[in-house]
């Protein structure tokens, strides 16, 4: 038995995206196998100790609330030396309780914490990379440069990066909030390599992809220390009912008509804009088709009768609109470390129409269990969405293969297996 401890800055049921699921999904995976899993994060407003599906659950004193679900805390409380201070007194003394052997960093703010944590503990650490969050605070360059390779200098995150951020984002607000957001922008810049100074301490970075790791370069992520290690599925007892299913139906009001569901952020990187954009050539080629986009945003979406925009919904529903749909729509247009909406959907038995970017095409194979099309191209997404509503046969060929390359693909044994395998590499230990 192994003494593992997680520390992350969210932890379900405050989920601002999908990487919290999947840190629950791995806690749980790991604790059914016998192994003692701790997880130490911030309270925003749930018991301050608990013990859920084997995994004990410490949430430290935090002097910020939340509603349960996508909510988040306003940076300057995670992006702060005293912050991480503070996070790493405590994961020292959960850790020292629960006699951990590692700790496994799962987010970008705990990374520092844990680092500090386990130095003076003397136990190794670990690091999960799941976004751009270490390479760079905005992440926006994929958006408007060619590159493969995520580097940027001083000069060009403040003299392109933060504009365009400004430009896109906080588009005509008043001179006070925009130099704000500057600061704001400068401070998470330096706060950004404070977190590039613990990595560097981390023992083995754990990649989600092989494509969220090349877009880092060799002097952040060292590839000697790297390893790739898949998210984590959601489990099959937690798939919707058919009576779900058509209840989720019944709330749309959309009867047998054709579904597209987009679901997450409502944003540019994740390419909010490139759908609705898409949403015409759709329409004239499948008349009748509704659509759905699920999740929260700063994207601001047009009022039309055939789509339903739902903003944060409970992740039961979402699981049920998954298996309503028809289609399931991930156009990013950043690279796509490695979408949770990609492994959902393909767990539910649905095709996808993703964007080849990041590590989508490890997933997504052409063809077979779902179609891939360029970024930042409208009419080859709304080609492809309705090459796949107007052939219910393909479709569900595609759905079923799709099903079946997640339970290889993402199978929890050989997953677990891959894990626990790095981990006593790290201990020293025979695999």
């Amino acid at each position: 038995m192994t003494s593992v401890l997680f520390a992350c800055e969210y932890y379900p049921p405050f989920a601002p995206g999908g990487a919290e699921w999947t840190t629950e999904a791995w806690a749980g995976a790991l604790a059914r196998r016998g192994h003692a899993i701790t997880v130490v994060t911030p309270n925003y407003g749930a018991p301050a100790r608990e013990r859920r599906d084997g995994v004990s659950i410490i949430r430290i004193p935090f002097p910020v609330r939340l509603s349960p679900g996508q909510g988040e805390v306003r940076g300057i409380f995670h992006r702060n030396p005293l912050f991480y201070l503070y996070f790493g007194w405590q994961i020292h003394r959960a850790a020292r309780a629960a006699g951990a052997a590692l700790i496994h960093a799962q987010g970008k703010a705990a990374l520092p914490a844990a680092v500090l944590a386990g130095g003076a503990l003397g136990t190794p650490v670990v690091v999960t990379i799941r976004d751009l969050g270490l390479a760079c605070p905005l992440g926006l360059c994929s958006l408007f440069e060619d590159w493969t390779t995520l580097d940027c200098s001083t000069r060009q995150y403040l003299g392109r990066c933060v504009p365009f951020h400004l430009r896109h984002y906080h588009a005509g607000s008043g001179v006070f909030h925009r130099a704000r957001v500057q600061a704001a922008s400068l401070w998470a810049w330096w706060d950004v390599k404070l977190r590039q100074m613990a990595l560097r301490h981390a023992r083995i970075i754990l990649g989600v992809s092989h494509g969220v790791l090349a877009v880092y370069p060799e002097r952040l992520v060292p590839r000697r220390k790297t390893r790739i290690v898949h998210s984590l599925p959601p489990p099959r007892q937690g798939l919707p009912s058919d009576e779900e299913v058509q209840a989720a139906r019944r709330s749309l009001g959309v009867g047998a008509a054709p579904l597209v569901l987009y679901a997450g952020k409502l944003s540019l990187g994740k390419g909010a804009t490139v759908f609705l954009e898409s949403l015409d050539g759709v329409r004239t080629a499948v008349p009748g088709v509704r659509f759905v986009m699920a999740g929260k945003g700063e994207v601001r979406v047009p009022s039309s009768p055939d789509l339903h925009v739902l903003g944060s919904i409970p992740q039961e529903r979402l699981f049920a609109l998954y298996r309503a749909a028809d289609v399931i729509v991930v156009p990013s247009m950043w690279p796509e470390p490695l979408s949770r909406v990609l492994l959902e959907a393909m767990r539910f038995g649905r095709p996808v129409v993703a964007t080849a970017v990041g590590g989508t095409p490890e997933v997504v194979e052409h063809g077979v269990t779902g179609l891939l099309v360029p970024k930042r191209d409208p009419e080859a997404l709304a080609k492809a969405v309705s090459e796949l509503l107007l052939d219910p046969a393909r479709r569900a060929a595609m759905g079923r293969a799709a099903a079946q390359r997640a339970d290889v693909l993402f199978n929890e044994e050989a997953l677990v297996g891959e894990l626990l395998g790095i981990y006593s590499s790290v201990l020293g230990e025979s695999p």
